[in-house]
């Protein structure tokens, strides 16, 4: 469609997609343009429409209207598309657009060719620069202006990449575009290209990261590609750590791969210096925590483990034991971290994504994290931004909601029923309660005069107001109302579910065929049975090592040395990422994954004389010892994490396993993995 302005163009597309006329004004203030300007872009459009067989019609009192089959319509429509990127639809996306289009080139241009690309006038463009000049001398990038020549931009491509990242991923009151739209424009075959490449050759190689991650990685390589055609190429490696290590890892491959599809694409060539700044870049996006697999390394999981666990102990020590033994948020944040110490290296600070509401919401779960940040800082010797302290928060969120929901269970409450309109009415009315919620409630009756016993309901329910400081008091009628059903249920949703002492384990989701979830259960239980059985109290020096403790474990539960060596390793390894040593709890923490056991291990390691003398345990006076087979069914899993909790949350029991009391520490935890097998026997065999 030759001879259409941009304006033009977007003018046809409004009056398309109406059925019935549009007012002049609405047109104009959809193009932000005066009305003077629409009716200067309408005299060409008698002349564009013809081909089509569609007429631009008035209709008086009412706008402009296209006329036409639907036929024409379409074909009119796909002209447009073709030929005609689409133009801004208001002030802040054309803002976006002019942004965009100084950051695509670092040549100078003059003022027409942004009004063009852009449909406004130049005096507009100059205006719109104006806004734009301290919003780019904020970020490091300088606006130049040469009287008679146009202007450009001078900054680092580090620079550039992250005002782009800035204004197009996030969501704030600039009113941003997502990047595919905003690629719309200015209409860079560059940007074009990079999208066609990444929805269509990309899309199964990269769908592991994180939709942000995946757009920064766009970004990335439509400004490196810009750069490389204009023959501005990094400089080399000032030293091997700086290049791309060639090997068998799955990120090198990947960009390996990627940089093959860029070089095809737009024809060019990626020298080693491009391509190990490809391979940072991959490396640090953000994979999501439910991918097909898990991109780290060996070596790069053990290290960033070792962070993982200070940050626990920064965020709550008094947690910090639970918290270490949860393979949700270790996974979880894992995973995070081991992109974020690229973009950590790098300053590549992310867009708050969730606009400052955890610390907003959740102070506390912020100040915790931001502690755990400081242990990574100092670590690091790198600020850590706002930004990643709420990504890392809700990591922690996450686990601590779920925690919460497992440590809660729901109890019976105990109410009485206060009425002064006789006998009669009190037993109808406990009746109706009783009816409804006879599996919640257990309720008595009484009348004003007995208010020495209120104290020792949940709550009362009574037909009139009751002076009462200590015990709530539900006012209803003396035959319930819908709305007295609704205040009584709230009560009881706010009393009746207390924590419990331990945690207890989530659920499961149950296999379909009955005898699949009895096998499993019937395992679970042997596995249970065959822990608590053989959970014993193993007397040790009071003198000994740390090592000697894990050798004495190992020696003791390995069925033979070679394994009885993979469990000292393990244990020691462990100790090596975080020390197991609880000072507070007086406790050592031996757990550990090992391919050295073949069933789970649990027991009780005590000094001769109740004190661990060696400095390394700090006052410790027993050992609890956890092992657990590589292949280890999730319900066992959270049957340990049952017992690691204890230490926190059970101060009886902590003091029977100081008090080398075997019997009754047994039967407290007895006691509460019971209460987890019914639940867990219920849901896998009734469902």
């Amino acid at each position: 469609m030759q001879d259409v302005s941009p304006r033009l163009a977007r003018l046809l597309e409004l009056l398309l997609q109406k059925k019935g006329p549009v007012s002049v004004d609405e047109l104009a203030g959809e193009l932000d343009s005066s009305r003077r300007t629409l009716f200067r872009e309408l005299k060409n459009a008698d002349e564009a429409l013809s081909p089509y067989g569609i007429g631009l019609t008035s209709v008086p009192g009412k706008g402009l209207q296209l006329s036409g089959d639907d036929q024409g319509r379409a074909r009119l429509q796909s002209a447009l598309r073709k030929n005609n990127p689409p133009l801004p639809g208001n002030r802040q996306e054309r803002l976006l657009g002019l942004l965009l289009d100084l950051l695509d080139t670092f040549d100078i241009h003059k003022l027409f060719y942004f009004a063009d690309s852009l449909g406004v006038s130049e005096a507009t463009v100059s205006h719109d620069l104006d806004t734009l000049e301290p919003y780019l001398k904020e970020r490091s990038i300088t606006l130049i202006r040469k009287p008679g020549q146009g202007v450009c931009i001078s900054g680092s491509e580090e620079a550039v990449r992250q005002v782009i990242i800035r204004r197009i991923l996030s969501d704030g009151a600039g009113g941003e575009l997502p990047y595919l739209k905003a690629c719309d424009y200015p209409p860079s075959d560059v940007a074009w290209g990079v999208r066609e490449l990444f929805d269509h050759s990309l899309n199964r190689a990269l769908a592991w990261m994180t939709p942000d991650s995946l757009n920064m990685l766009r970004i990335f390589v439509m400004v490196s590609v810009e750069r490389i055609r204009k023959g501005a190429l990094l400089p080399p490696p000032r030293d091997a750590l700086e290049e791309a290590q060639p090997g068998g890892g799955y990120l090198f491959r990947l960009s390996e791969f990627l940089a093959g599809k860029i070089e095809a694409r737009f024809s060019l060539a990626l020298p080693r210096q491009e391509r190990a700044a490809l391979t940072r870049q991959i490396k640090s996006c953000r994979a999501m925590l439910h991918n097909p697999f898990n991109p780290m390394e060996a070596k790069d999981y053990a290290y960033v483990l070792t962070l993982v666990h200070g940050m626990i102990e920064g965020f709550d020590p008094s947690l910090a034991p639970a918290l270490k033994t949860n393979e949700h948020l270790l996974n979880g944040l894992s995973l995070h971290l081991w992109a974020a110490l690229d973009r950590l290296e790098k300053r590549m600070e992310l867009p708050d994504s969730l606009h400052g509401q955890v610390a907003e919401k959740y102070p506390e779960l912020y100040e915790k994290t931001k502690r755990a940040a400081a242990v990574l800082e100092e670590r690091l010797g790198v600020p850590i931004p706002s930004s990643e302290i709420s990504l890392i928060a809700v990591h922690f969120y996450a686990v601590l909601f779920n925690l919460k929901a497992q440590n809660t269970r729901k109890r019976t409450l105990r109410v009485c029923i206060v009425c002064v309109a006789g006998i009669g009415v009190s037993y109808v009315l406990a009746a109706q309660i009783r009816q409804r919620y006879k599996e919640e409630l257990e309720i008595d009756l009484s009348d004003c005069s007995d208010e020495a016993s209120f104290e020792f309901y949940d709550f009362l329910i009574s037909t009139i107001p009751l002076n009462q400081r200590d015990t709530p008091v539900v006012l209803v009628n003396s035959f319930l109302t819908a709305e007295d059903h609704v205040h009584i249920r709230e009560a009881i949703d706010k009393y009746a579910f207390v924590e419990k002492t331990l945690d207890p384990p989530s659920g499961k989701t149950a296999p379909t065929a009955l005898p699949e979830r009895l096998k499993r259960v019937t395992e679970l239980l042997q596995q249970v049975g065959t822990l608590f059985s053989n959970f014993q109290l193993i007397t040790t020096k009071d003198d000994c090592s740390f090592e000697e403790l894990a050798g004495l474990s190992a020696s003791r539960f390995a069925p033979d040395p070679e394994r009885a060596a993979l469990v000292h390793k393990a244990l020691m390894d462990r100790e090596a990422i975080s020390s197991q040593v609880i000072p507070h709890l007086k406790i050592v923490l031996l757990h550990a994954r090992t391919g050295g056991v073949a069933a789970p291990v649990f027991a009780i390691l005590m000094p001769e004389h109740g004190l661990f003398v060696d400095p390394y345990f700090q006052g410790a006076k027993s050992c609890l010892l956890m092992l657990l087979p590589k292949e280890t069914p999730r319900e066992m899993n959270e049957i340990m994490g049952i017992i690691s909790s204890a230490l926190v949350d059970n101060t009886v029991f902590l003091d029977r396993v100081h008090a080398g009391n075997l019997g009754q520490a047994r039967s407290l935890l007895e006691s509460e993995v019971s209460e987890y097998l019914v639940q867990y026997c219920k849901e896998n065999v009734k469902e």
